[in-house]
């Protein structure tokens, strides 16, 4: 008879590590998520979101997908068309965004996104744990790892900024990378389904994960299955899914205006690598060092490096209004960190063998800490330098006005207060002739509000004096309109 095998002490002991290990990783993303929440909501509160119009762009998408008729007023533009106004008209394919509704249902606002961005982008944390662990079979290297991940520069900005699904597509990127090199079906596909919910352009990421080696040596042929499997994925999803949304919710030319996009010539070659160093030292910080020990991981963000600096984004632009553009960082920022914390378990793996390794860690741990934080504390020195909006002696105000605005009201708004102002079905902005209603600057019955920038509040004042508008604030940067039913406004503060 066949007896029982008992579980031994050091299998106990090992056990309660991984636990220890894994509430470590839980408490610091509850953690995390928590501090940049409450930091991203209090941005939103003092008017310092990236930027309120596409902010309000997607609170007011939801919100007609449960409340409304199925359209919309907000209508960010891009350079091959225009978003709406019919709800399923969008110029990116983020089925992710469907995946949301249940979450914003609880909570019909703007702040709901930014809580539900945050949380998920800090599961980059247990995303990260679990690679660096599966990489080199170490719990204690892979918390280690783990916990050098607040330490990534451009993460807090991806954070602070308002809601982009782009952005959330960081931990199903680390669980590609580590379901492709772990030949793992279940793994990648969650991974690489999770990116490709967020926009159409990490089909080509997928594509390129084709050229990752396995954890473990395997036989030739199951290596060319994965990689024609992940190439025709990803071709799959640009040339059939996304092309074919685009031709169905709008027509050939929006397909071939988003092609040309990419065509084209860009700053000359010294600039651009000017600018890929920044993204290389002050960027990803200590990741760079250790992505070196992981080349072939590291090649796969090269091409996102490069879109970058060839004049998508640059990090003086933190300094400025278009600092909200940080988002088209997430696939660098993601692959640089997958390659990093490769490379990071390798170096550590390496040093723990030797004498004294343990203490050798420790000190390249700290040593990489501190240089990341140094970067990341020029970053937020340049984000301090942003223009001022809405300063706070006026903020209060402004938002006792906001709430009194009901929802079946009409507004005209300037792009900074239009996310707190998008929760109904007519909002638009005088900001762009686009975004302005028809028979500008004659507005319909159904208007009772304009939020407009004092320095432009002279523009159209007797249009809108005449129908009846009266100034209830005015403020150093906003005035405030309002027109009743009865013609008679409520008092000025």
């Amino acid at each position: 008879m066949p007896s029982e095998c008992p579980s031994t002490p050091g299998a106990a002991g090992n056990g309660r590590r991984v636990a220890m290990a894994w509430l470590g990783v839980v408490v610091l993303t509850a953690s995390l998520s928590a501090l940049t929440t409450r930091q991203a909501l209090q941005r939103y509160r003092e008017f310092r979101s990236g930027w309120s119009w596409d902010l309000a762009y997607y609170n007011q998408w939801y919100w007609s997908l449960l409340y409304g008729d199925g359209s919309i007023t907000v209508r960010p533009i891009s350079s091959y068309r225009m978003e709406g106004p019919q709800l399923w008209k969008m110029n990116y394919l983020a089925p992710i965004r469907l995946l949301l509704v249940p979450v914003y249902a609880l909570a019909p606002r703007p702040e709901t996104l930014l809580v539900v961005q945050n949380a998920v982008i800090w599961l980059v944390i247990p995303a990260a744990f679990t690679l660096v662990r599966a990489e080199t079979r170490s719990t204690a290297i892979g918390l280690a790892g783990a916990g050098l991940v607040p330490f990534t520069p451009l993460l807090w900005p991806l954070v602070w900024n308002d809601f982009r699904e782009f952005q959330l597509a960081l931990p199903f990127v680390l669980w590609s990378v580590q379901g492709v090199r772990g030949r793992q079906v279940g793994l990648s596909a969650l991974g690489i389904g999770g990116m490709l919910a967020c926009r159409q352009e990490f089909a080509v990421l997928a594509m390129s994960l084709a050229i990752l080696p396995a954890r473990q040596p395997e036989d030739i042929g199951k290596t060319y299955r994965w990689a024609h499997a992940l190439i025709a994925l990803g071709l799959a999803w640009v040339l059939l899914a996304f092309f074919g949304f685009l031709r169905f919710t709008g027509s050939d030319q929006d397909v071939l205006r988003y092609v040309a996009q990419f065509v084209g010539g860009g700053p000359p070659i010294g600039q651009a690598l000017h600018t890929s160093i920044g993204f290389l030292v002050l960027g990803l910080g200590a990741w760079t060092l250790f992505s070196m020990a992981s080349p072939r991981v590291a090649l796969l963000a090269l091409p996102w490096l490069w879109s970058l600096s060839e004049g998508r984004w640059a990090l003086r632009f933190l300094a400025t209004w278009q600092w909200h553009h940080v988002r088209y960082a997430a696939p660098f920022v993601a692959m640089g960190l997958a390659a990093g914390l490769i490379g990071f378990g390798r170096v550590a793996t390496w040093l723990t063998r030797r004498r004294w390794g343990s203490w050798w860690l420790a000190a390249v741990w700290l040593a990489a800490a501190s240089s990341s934080c140094l970067a990341l504390a020029d970053l937020e020195r340049r984000m301090e330098r942003q223009p001022p909006r809405i300063g706070p002696e006026e903020t209060p105000a402004v938002w006792t006005w906001i709430g009194r605005v009901s929802p079946d009201e009409g507004v005209l708004a300037t792009y900074d207060v239009a996310a707190p102002l998008s929760s109904r079905q007519r909002l638009y902005s005088d900001t762009l002739e686009i975004n302005k209603p028809d028979s500008y600057p004659d507005l319909g019955p159904g208007f009772a509000w304009i939020f407009r920038r004092t320095a432009d509040s002279h523009r159209d004042f007797p249009a809108f004096q005449r129908q009846g508008f009266k100034i209830v604030h005015k403020g150093p940067y906003l005035t405030i309109f309002r027109r009743t039913k009865d013609g008679v406004a409520a008092p000025a503060e």
